[in-house]
């Protein structure tokens, strides 16, 4: 009878190890997209977002700002940089550090965040390649998964590290641009 309950104490065992590395291994495969779908998500708002367009120290610009005119150095400021703007632009101030300039004629907006002592201005989010980082991401893990000891195994478990990345790429993007522009 000894023998038979230590038998069966090694089968325990054994079957919890086996549950645990289990456990382990999905924990892996849904931790690793998360992190590099966030990872993409902070790339993409770095890259296209993030980076201002112009940046003015003048700080008299603000009160004409307010005022819906848009000061001479300003206009400068664009056309030094290759995008002069149209005789037909409005301004809106949307809060009160933050303002939008509408380019009718050229179908350009821009937008100027008033941060400490300087004017930056952002040109809009627009970009054809912020999937095309997702995407790039979903790759490397290829690469990432056997430093982790872990198999991927068939198709399955792509298609769901691909949505996981994808997915968490998306959620995380869209609430850095909706808290932080």
């Amino acid at each position: 009878m000894n023998t038979m309950e230590n038998d069966k104490k090694a089968g325990d065992k054994k079957e919890k190890e086996k549950e645990k590395a289990e456990y382990t291994e999905g924990l892996k495969k849904t931790l690793t997209p998360f992190l590099f779908g966030i990872l993409a998500g902070v790339i993409c708002f770095s890259i296209f977002v993030s980076t201002p367009y112009l940046v003015s120290t003048n700080s008299g610009i603000k009160e004409d700002l307010d005022k819906g005119i848009i000061p001479e150095n300003l206009i400068y400021m664009f056309e030094t940089k290759g995008s002069p703007l149209s005789e037909n632009v409005t301004i809106m101030k949307e809060e009160n550090d933050k303002w939008l300039i509408n380019d009718a004629e050229n179908k350009k907006s821009y937008i100027i965040r008033k941060d400490a002592e300087t004017l930056n201005i952002y040109s809009p989010p627009k970009s054809d390649n912020w999937l095309l980082i997702a995407i790039l991401l979903i790759l490397v893990q290829k690469f990432v998964y056997p430093f982790l000891h872990t198999s991927i195994k068939g198709a399955k478990d792509w298609i769901y590290i691909s949505f996981m990345t994808l997915f968490c790429w998306f959620i995380f993007f869209t609430l850095l641009l909706m808290i932080l522009f």
